[in-house]
């Protein structure tokens, strides 16, 4: 059964927002798991997409977006070792161990990962959307738990 994890934050930025997301994604990914982050809107997905590359120096953590070139999105698909894919449309393809969700709605998808992580930001609105899902996660039986930064 799916392990939901609610990173409740008091980061108000869009910019701390995403830099807290790669730094879940790294944890993530260096535990060899495939990432998959599902963000709100093409926006977001371009400014995720660059900053996986750069929130750290002298580091990166390689990925495709849906914004890759179809080349792209075929040779890292064969590839045998773990990957981050960047999407807003809501098709994980063959990703199954992590969902870092960047949305104020649950994915419809979500039941086919091992592990969801729900990041949520400081802001009233963000927190009651938050707490809708967390209702809804936990009305259907799913294991919970909520880390307070």
């Amino acid at each position: 059964m799916t392990k939901i994890d609610f990173y409740i934050t008091n980061i108000n930025t869009l910019d701390e927002y995403l830099n807290f997301a790669c730094r879940l994604t790294e944890k993530a990914y260096r535990k060899q798991c495939d990432v998959y982050l599902h963000t709100a809107n093409e926006e977001h997905m371009a400014a995720l997409d660059k900053l996986l590359w750069t929130f750290r120096p002298n580091s990166f953590l390689p990925h495709i977006s849906e914004m890759s070139d179809e080349s792209n999105k075929a040779e890292t698909a064969t590839s045998e070792t773990n990957e981050i894919l960047v999407a807003c449309s809501g098709d994980p393809q063959e990703h199954h161990d992590v969902l870092v969700n960047l949305t104020e709605q649950t994915p419809e998808f979500f039941s086919r990962f091992t592990r969801v992580a729900e990041v949520v930001m400081g802001g009233d609105q963000a927190k009651e959307k938050s707490r809708q899902r967390y209702k809804y996660y936990r009305d259907r039986g799913y294991p919970l738990e909520v880390h307070n930064l």
